[in-house]
């Protein structure tokens, strides 16, 4: 299996807003080959790029909150991009040096990550065959070579070898126009004295340097930092780059930054993206979560809290909760000594612990690390209760593994367990008791699952290849779990080592359901300890298991980070049509986590008050401000003065969506609390829709109609025609005070400008426009040969900003152009599997709630009618046509799962529509589907204008199921459309 690589919008905005900030600038190559090129950090024009990001003056970008717009002047440029985990930021970051290569000829670039794992993903993805294949496609001309700065191995001969890495990195110069250098390194190789302070090497580089640092410094380079939360500029670390690596330039990406030194102020510097927790959440980017919590099995267990940590002498004071009694202990001593349901439990190590977000501590024997205030159960750490963890995790996952294993592409599922004590798994022979707990507990459940299937009248193909690969991991039980642990890194056993190597560095291995010889690859359930807790992760993880609490008050996000990322198939392709969810189980001791979840996901967007709101959403309702919040205080959702009651703010953001601006209800759901992240769907009804659904699933293709190459040559004689020649101008603009009506004012004028005579071969600038265009390149060279006689063409015609403008023009030019220009063509290709339907065409039992609606109102009586057994919708008007639909003229209605039905558009992307109806006459004889695209404006003139031309889109494809016979019918549905009127009217 190959990953395939995919261009997404989000990633490619981010892309464009950090090449934004050197647009313009000037950027000199009057220095040493060997050397990134110059930036001048004192041109203006770098902070009015900053400044017109930070304003969203740039199309598709949103504007840079205010509480993030801060800067920093070290001497150093900083740019920051902040993108929450699994949304792809090592892809980005790898894609942003070619960008950046390609665009002002950068090829000297230092990636620093904070952990091994972080470190060989890193290294894993850039060189994998599917990634050097994908930007080989995007960036034919250039070529990333990778070095890896490890630890340096004492040499047999003697010989004091400079680091190759290191050395290799550094010749690397701009002679070689093709190439960029990128050199990986972790932070604790940074700060390595043995390797990178030594001046005694029996090498030099450049004629004169014999210390890695100063040959790194002198090659000028720009610095990626991935988890910036993790280079805090107080820590040694970012010191060291500052000091001993001189960059030009510090790009950080990360879904955390780190505070200001002792302030709850974030240390932003120049943050030029922002894609937070709520919007990737709501937009579908990443996976929602469903928390799971197993309740206590003991009322009356024992908790110890750590009151106190002691330097001198070394000690820490813990306090029995029930008892109240403190008692003090020193490196040793057992916990059975507060109470013995602590049995066999130590306190290992008092002070500096392993877990990088404690600082100072206590370690146990088990390996759990706590900080000041920290709580800890008995129970939990008893064998009963970790005994029903792990059933529990297990019967999750073998429900969500046959469901995604019996579906047309499959997916193989991962179940990722975080563990503190590395023995109980590993044990002396990797033969911990809790993988013996594990491996008893799975053969129980293989047994029971395959004899379910053996006694199962179904006999779908899938299912019963299911039932090979459970008999498989049946038959060798150790292969079906592995892990990773950072002392596995010194360990010799081969099968120790075959596990962490595909755990940590062969993802595509442990998403196969087959190896190179056909044989099925049962790994799929991995334990770790806090190690793998950032920068590793799968996408096919769908369960993460907390076996200990963390103990630390680490962010929430970060401990689902690892699972977050969408699915891909057994094809390596990612799967962004259907709303999947991470469980997350967890003990009782975080029963709050879904809430403390959200507040997280939701503490960086600016949510605006309910007293703000009031008026805006009385007026979209129709009543007055005075009834709306009566209507408030009666159902006791918020207090006299408008704060939302604590405990009500689902139910409240139910009946009243517009009130909700942060996350999306069903995003984040605690299965706990009896919520639920399906609806069903009513069979009965169903079977009503059957027809339809089959017939609007049937596969079609957009057929655009051949223009003739006369008129594509009018095109592109009249783009340029229409002069795009652009200079690229860099503007100086000047700040002065002046006396104003009694005060001083600050004026702003343009003192002066330069222009940029940046210019790119010809033979680009051509492929460049066919890439994005699709026009012949003969085609137009002919158009520039033209225009060339007409009137000769600027010397720096070949320039970025020309390039820019006529793809623009283009692609306006297409829009018009092909507006009554494309049709679709059935192409008989019919699949039983769809949103609705499994392989053998017969309904589901239910869907995912947030593939119908993202609200849920579970005060609304569902109508008879309605396809689904819960009342879901995705806006206020949507609300409104359910409510009312249920008259005699429809026989059933359902909403259309989101992205089933995919109608391409001519100008790229595609639309699905909102609402499918049959609709019949009172007296019965007359049957029409009726499909409608639900728009919640005022009016036509409201739409936006590519609004308009998906509506257009989605009618002409309708009209051509249409004319193949089926009896549909297709509307566009605005804010003051009532959906009763439009089905009388449509039946008569």
């Amino acid at each position: 299996m190959e990953i395939q690589l995919k261009i997404l919008p989000h990633q490619t905005n981010c892309l464009g807003a950090i090449c934004k900030v050197f647009e313009g600038v000037q950027i000199s190559t009057n220095n040493p080959i060997y050397q990134n090129p110059i930036i001048n950090l004192d041109d203006k024009q770098i902070i009015e790029n900053i400044d017109e990001l930070w304003v969203g003056d740039i199309d598709g970008l949103n504007p840079i909150p205010m509480n993030m717009q801060r800067r920093i002047d070290d001497g150093i440029l900083g740019i920051d991009a902040k993108l929450e985990t699994g949304t792809g930021k090592t892809y980005i970051y790898t894609r942003l040096m070619y960008e950046l290569h390609k665009r002002y000829g950068f090829n000297k670039f230092i990636l620093l990550v904070p952990s091994t794992p972080i470190k060989e993903g890193t290294r894993n993805f850039i060189e994998a065959k599917y990634s050097k294949k994908h930007f080989a496609d995007l960036y034919s001309n250039s070529t990333l070579k990778l070095a890896v700065l490890n630890a340096q191995k004492q040499q047999k001969s003697g010989r004091k070898m400079f680091p190759s890495s290191i050395a290799e990195f550094a010749r690397g110069s701009r002679l070689e126009r093709n190439r960029l250098n990128v050199l990986l390194m972790s932070d604790s190789m940074l700060l390595s004295k043995k390797t990178m302070e030594k001046d005694d090497y029996d090498q030099t580089l450049y004629g004169s340097f014999t210390q890695p640092y100063n040959a790194l410094k002198e090659t000028r380079p720009i610095v990626i930092i991935d988890e910036p939360h993790r280079f805090r500029r107080e820590n040694k670390a970012y010191q060291c780059i500052l000091e001993k690596l001189n960059p030009q330039c510090i790009i950080r990406f990360g879904a955390t930054f780190p505070n200001v030194c002792k302030t709850n102020e974030k240390d932003y510097n120049n943050p030029v993206y922002n894609l937070g927790a709520c919007e990737a959440f709501n937009e579908s980017l990443v996976k929602g979560v469903a928390v799971q919590t197993l309740e206590n099995t003991n009322e009356d267990d024992v908790k110890i809290k750590l009151m106190k940590i002691i330097s001198k002498p070394k000690s820490c004071v813990f306090r029995n909760e029930k008892t109240k009694k403190s008692q003090t202990f020193v490196v040793g001593d057992y916990l059975s000594n507060i109470d013995e349901n602590f049995s066999g439990i130590t306190v290992e190590a008092i002070g500096k612990t392993d877990d990088p977000d404690i600082k100072n501590g206590v370690t146990l024997s088990n390996g759990h690390v706590l900080s000041g205030g920290d709580i800890i159960f008995a129970s939990i750490y008893g064998a009963t209760y970790q005994e029903l963890m792990l059933k529990q995790a297990i019967q999750n996952h073998f429900k969500q593994e046959k469901a995604n294993f019996i579906r047309g592409h499959k997916i193989k599922t991962l179940s990722l367990f975080f563990i503190d004590s590395i023995y109980s798994y590993r044990g002396d022979e990797n033969d911990g008791t809790l993988r013996i707990k594990l491996e008893e507990l799975l053969s129980e459940k293989l047994r029971e699952e395959i004899g379910e299937i053996d006694s199962s009248a179904t006999k779908n193909p899938n299912l019963q290849q299911y039932r090979e690969f459970l008999d498989a991991s049946l038959c060798d039980i150790k292969k079906t779990n592995g892990g990773y642990f950072a002392e596995d890194n010194s360990k010799a056993d081969a099968d120790i080592q075959d596990e962490v190597e595909e755990i940590l560095r062969d993802k595509e291995s442990l998403i196969s359901f087959k190896d190179e010889y056909g044989n099925w690859n049962t790994r799929r359930f991995i334990f770790s300890k806090w190690t793998l807790r950032e920068g590793w992760d799968n996408p096919n993880v769908f369960q993460i298991t907390k076996l200990r609490s963390s103990g630390s008050e680490i962010s929430k996000l970060q401990e689902v980070g690892r699972g977050l990322r969408l699915p891909v198939d057994e094809y390596g392709n990612r799967i962004s049509t259907e709303q999947f969810y991470l469980t997350y189980l967890v003990d009782f001791s975080e029963k709050s986590f879904a809430d403390y979840l959200v507040n997280e996901i939701n503490a960086d967007v600016h949510t605006t008050s309910i007293k703000e709101m009031l008026s805006k959403v009385a007026k979209e309702r129709n009543i007055s401000e005075n009834i709306l919040f009566a209507q408030l205080l009666t159902n006791e959702f918020v207090d006299r003065d408008l704060n939302i009651v604590p405990g009500k703010r689902d139910e409240m953001m139910n009946q009243f969506p517009e009130f909700n601006t942060g996350l999306q209800q069903g995003k984040v759901i605690d299965t706990t609390k009896g919520k639920n992240s399906t609806v069903k769907i009513r069979t009965k009804r169903f079977s009503e829709l059957k027809e339809l659904w089959s017939k609007i699933n049937q596969k079609y293709y957009l057929k655009l109609d051949i223009v003739p190459e006369e008129e594509l040559l009018n095109c592109v004689n009249d783009i340029l025609d229409k002069d795009i020649y652009e200079k690229q101008m860099v503007y100086a603009k000047e700040s002065r005070t002046e006396k104003g009506d009694n005060k001083i004012e600050i004026k702003e004028a343009i003192a002066g400008y330069h222009t940029l005579n940046d210019t790119m071969p010809y033979n680009e600038f051509l492929k460049r426009i066919h890439k994005a265009t699709g026009l012949p390149l003969q085609m137009i060279h002919q158009g520039l040969v033209v225009k060339n006689k007409q009137k000769t063409l600027p010397k720096d015609f070949f320039n970025i900003a020309t390039l820019y403008k006529f793809i623009e023009m283009f692609q306006e030019w297409l829009e018009t152009a092909f507006m009554k220009r494309f049709s679709y063509q059935k192409l008989g290709v019919n699949s039983k599997e769809t949103a609705l339907t499994d392989l053998d065409g017969n309904v589901k039992d239910c869907i995912v709630q947030g593939a119908i609606g993202i609200m849920k109102d579970d005060s609304l009586t569902v109508p008879s009618k309605f396809l689904f057994d819960s009342f879901v919708y995705d806006s206020p008007k949507e609300r409104e046509t359910i409510e009312k639909s249920n008259i005699d003229e429809v026989v059933v209605f359902g909403k259309i799962p989101r992205k089933s039905i995919q109608v391409p558009l001519y100008f790229g992307g595609t639309t699905s529509p909102d609402f499918m109806y049959i609709l019949k006459k009172r007296s019965g004889d007359y049957v029409v589907n009726f499909i409608v695209e639900t728009k919640d404006v005022k009016k036509q003139s409201n739409l936006r204008g590519e609004e308009k031309m998906r509506i257009e889109s989605a009618k002409v494809f309708f009209k051509a199921m249409r004319d193949d016979g089926l009896n549909i019918s297709f509307e566009k549905q605005l804010k003051s459309d009532d959906i009763v009127r439009m089905i009388k009217k449509l039946v008569g």
